[in-house]
């Protein structure tokens, strides 16, 4: 059995009272995990003067009785006195534990020392999150224990504070799952955004191990113009995949863009009341649209890179070859546009749940080579072995196929980067069978 842990987070419903609490929780955490990075830090200065004057560093232990995270817990609760002494102490192992993770680049200068914004998040541990109860799909009741008893006894209220969960699309299932004990509850975090609380729930589960991938069977993924990704596997030449619709994708894009433009010359006629306290009201409608174009994309996204990789799984592929398309050229206007490295991180990532591995190859002849005789076409003019975008014609063998497949099918190809430069080789040693398709 694999056991998985992920993230799900659930709006807090607004009640005036608990996100007065709430405000109030991260504000004292924002000051007791800026004040615990400054105790690090100190403890790092004295760490250096003992070892100058005694030629070994400092135990924590045996300086000041313990070590340093319970120490500076002991001094720094008084800021928090109110607020649940787990939720501190989380917040003061937190703060520690990032600057010794960073000691090391802080010290040669190459990163700064953490400084925790104002409305920030903070930890909530398992134990302190209980009896979540189902009132709808769309609504659950859960008990935060967020206060001390000293806490409790000054605001005149119980420890525990009963919230209402919303659920988004498919969120509630996970909570199903967690009242009927099939997921476990792990340490969580509250957090703030646009005026709302949201609690960012950790659970996990196990899977049953997946069945055994071959990593020597890899799926090329081309990432194309007139289809988004191609793929085909390695052993299989027989296979292939077009995955999405890049007109569909432009289509959108350009209707919402239209939109936008329309919106944009009307705002200079709105009234006083779209105007409000400047510009940020008068553009709040055209920035709306902008956003609608983001979560299409990343839509999108999510949507073929859970294809992708379910193909990847379903043909026993251990490993997923992608481009690197680091250096992409400004004539691919559909590839600058689109959100390519957010397919490719998704890629990525769900590839990982998996176990499979992913590699990223150069691009640079994955599209001039030709996938049935190795032949690339280097210096030969574009519009003769690429007769259209979306074909492909191999001069030397006469080979006829989809471009895209073509170059997903070298992708798919094993140190296709080491078989592309001992092919260049070879062909300039050759120069004259080269110079043939000159024309």
């Amino acid at each position: 059995m694999i056991k998985i842990v992920k993230t799900m987070k659930y709006e807090i419903k607004y009640d005036k009272e608990l996100y007065n609490l709430l405000g109030d929780i991260q504000h004292a955490i924002w000051l007791i995990k800026n004040r615990a990075t400054t105790a690090a830090y100190d403890w790092q200065q004295f760490s250096f003067s003992y070892n100058e004057r005694f030629g070994e560093y400092p135990k924590e232990k045996e300086i000041i009785g313990k070590t340093l995270s319970p120490d500076v817990y002991g001094f720094l609760k008084a800021m928090g006195s109110f607020v649940s002494s787990s939720i501190v102490d989380s917040a003061v192992n937190e703060a520690i534990t990032k600057f010794k993770n960073d000691k090391v680049k802080i010290l040669k200068g190459e990163q700064s020392i953490q400084i925790y914004r104002r409305n920030g998040s903070f930890p909530i541990r398992v134990s302190q999150i209980k009896g979540i109860t189902k009132l709808d799909n769309k609504t659950y009741n859960a008990k935060l224990s967020l206060l001390s008893k000293e806490g409790a006894k000054e605001r005149n209220c119980k420890g525990q504070s009963v919230v209402t969960l919303i659920t988004g699309n498919g969120a509630y299932e996970i909570l199903d799952r967690i009242i009927n004990g099939e997921y476990k509850m792990s340490d969580s975090r509250i957090y703030k955004r646009k005026n709302k609380f949201y609690l960012l729930l950790t659970y996990k589960f196990e899977k049953e191990a997946e069945k055994v991938l071959d990593e020597n069977r890899i799926m090329g993924v081309d990432i194309g113009v007139a289809v988004p990704a191609v793929l085909a596997i390695n052993e299989d030449k027989f296979y292939r995949q077009y995955v999405g619709d890049a007109k569909e994708v432009s289509d959108f894009v350009a209707q919402i863009n239209d939109r936008k433009k329309r919106l944009q010359r009307s705002r200079k006629w709105a009234g006083e009341g779209s105007r409000g306290s400047g510009r940020k009201k008068l553009m709040k409608p055209v920035d709306a649209i902008s956003n609608k174009i983001h979560n299409y994309r990343e839509t999108k996204n999510h949507t073929w890179s859970r294809f992708i990789v379910n193909e990847a799984l379903k043909n026993e592929c251990g490993t997923i070859q992608i481009e690197d398309l680091s250096g992409i050229t400004t004539d691919n206007a559909f590839l600058k546009d689109w959100t390519f490295y957010s397919l490719q991180q998704k890629i990525i990532d769900k590839a990982k749940e998996h176990g499979i591995k992913v590699v990223k190859v150069k691009p640079n002849y994955t599209s001039k080579r030709c996938n049935k005789c190795g032949f690339i076409h280097k210096d030969v003019k574009k519009e003769i072995w690429r007769p259209t975008q979306a074909d492909f014609k191999c001069l030397n063998c006469g080979h006829e196929t989809n471009a895209d497949l073509n170059a997903a099918r070298n992708i798919a190809i094993k140190d296709i980067e080491k078989i592309i430069e001992d092919q260049l080789k070879a062909q300039e040693k050759n120069v004259k069978h080269v110079e043939e398709y000159l024309v």
